[in-house]
């Protein structure tokens, strides 16, 4: 739920950004979309940090992999990023 809030808050933010500012979303073709919402995830991505563990096994005579992966995904949406000149 907190995803989809910050998506949609970015999303506006994105928009009011831009150069095009009368433009609607509706207005948007699928491509222009996509696009938008790729850069939106991008950028939030790098403001995260995941950590976690791998516990599992080979199976024997294959290549098979067996296990489970425990992670925790932190994010800081608060930090100033740097200005590029």
């Amino acid at each position: 739920m907190k995803f989809i809030f910050l998506f949609l808050f970015s999303t506006t933010t994105v928009f009011a950004n831009s150069d095009q500012d009368d433009r609607n979303v509706s207005d948007l073709t699928v491509k222009e979309l996509t696009e938008t919402v790729r850069s939106i995830v991008q950028e939030s991505i790098e403001k995260c940090v995941v950590a976690g563990n791998m516990e599992g096994r080979a199976v024997p005579l294959s290549l098979k992999v067996e296990g489970e992966v425990v992670a925790k995904m932190t994010c800081n949406f608060n930090q100033s990023e740097p200005e590029s000149d």
